[in-house]
């Protein structure tokens, strides 16, 4: 059976960064980038114009809207798009909070891509 590809919206306010997530997660079968915001506040005004996302890509640290916040805010107005939470920071108590409050993952900036990728992919219920 075959999937659509998942459909990823990347949010990062470093915007080499977010380019390089792109660069290296587009080339992956099976995911599709839909769209890239700089906070939180401008990944709910995609949303809000009609962009199509199952899973969202988010830095946990950013200005206006940052990753937590927005993780609330999605849980409430678009609740089928999952989150994955990708930070600098390695603490177990915001590892706990940000997935008590409904990411579906939170992985550290120097993960492999290949685990990026895994968690994406699982976060739309693809893989394990």
């Amino acid at each position: 059976m075959s999937f659509p590809p998942v459909r990823l919206a990347i949010v990062d306010d470093h915007i080499l960064f977010r380019k390089g997530l792109r660069a290296l997660l587009s080339s992956y079968p099976g995911i599709e980038i839909v769209g890239e915001a700089g906070n939180g506040q401008e990944l709910l005004e995609l949303l809000d114009a009609g962009t199509v996302a199952d899973v969202v890509l988010m830095d946990m640290q950013m200005p206006v809207l940052d990753g937590l916040q927005t993780t609330r805010l999605l849980r409430g107005q678009y609740p089928a798009v999952r989150v994955v939470i990708i930070s600098m920071h390695d603490d177990a108590s915001l590892v706990q909070t940000v997935l008590a409050d409904g990411a579906s993952a939170y992985l550290i900036k120097n993960t492999s891509p290949e685990e990026v990728r895994n968690a994406v992919l699982a976060a739309a219920g693809r893989e394990r």
